[in-house]
């Protein structure tokens, strides 16, 4: 029993530290990726909220990435003078404008998403159906729990408090 323990205990410790490392190699590669687009990391995220998302308002980007309207602006006007995203109107409401991702554009020239998609899907296909399904329960509450603690430490920041907005730095 005590033996159990202590390979559990080692096992929960093994995924902190992979989760960790897991988290810095992402982070190294999305600065690698911005700097390959000559982009930063923020627009980089932004960018990629559109991929997975299409059409959205300039305020779910802003909820998406924990920044403020005015900082998503700045992210949108780099996106799309950089010719990966546009600006359209929202067939809804006249009023309102839409951010989506020029698909186009980003499938010229070297896609540096594509080289990793390939090896990642390589890595997926030595997986039951059944791993696969566990891995993605797990990714998926681990990113609520992420999501929910950079919420926590946004809203806990003193220019957050005065403001009632996120700034971008």
């Amino acid at each position: 029993m005590a033996d159990d323990h202590a390979d559990r205990a080692a096992l929960i410790d093994r995924l902190r530290v992979l989760g960790e490392r897991n988290a810095t190699e992402t982070a190294v590669f999305q600065q690698a990726a911005a700097a390959h687009y000559g982009l930063g990391v923020s627009d980089m995220k932004a960018l990629g909220v559109l991929v997975r998302e299409g059409r959205v308002t300039a305020g779910r980007l802003a909820e998406e990435l924990h920044l403020t309207t005015g900082a998503v602006t700045g992210v949108i006007d780099r996106l799309t003078r950089r010719g990966v995203a546009r600006r359209t109107p929202d067939p809804d409401d006249r009023r309102k404008v839409l951010v989506e991702p020029d698909l186009a554009a980003l499938a010229e020239g070297e896609n540096v998403y594509l080289a990793i998609g390939r090896a990642f899907d390589e890595l997926h296909a030595g997986y039951r159906q059944q791993d696969l399904e566990f891995l993605a329960d797990y990714l998926e509450r681990s990113i609520q729990i992420t999501h929910e603690q950079t919420a926590r430490l946004v809203d806990a920041r003193p220019d957050r408090r005065r403001s009632g907005g996120t700034s971008a730095g």
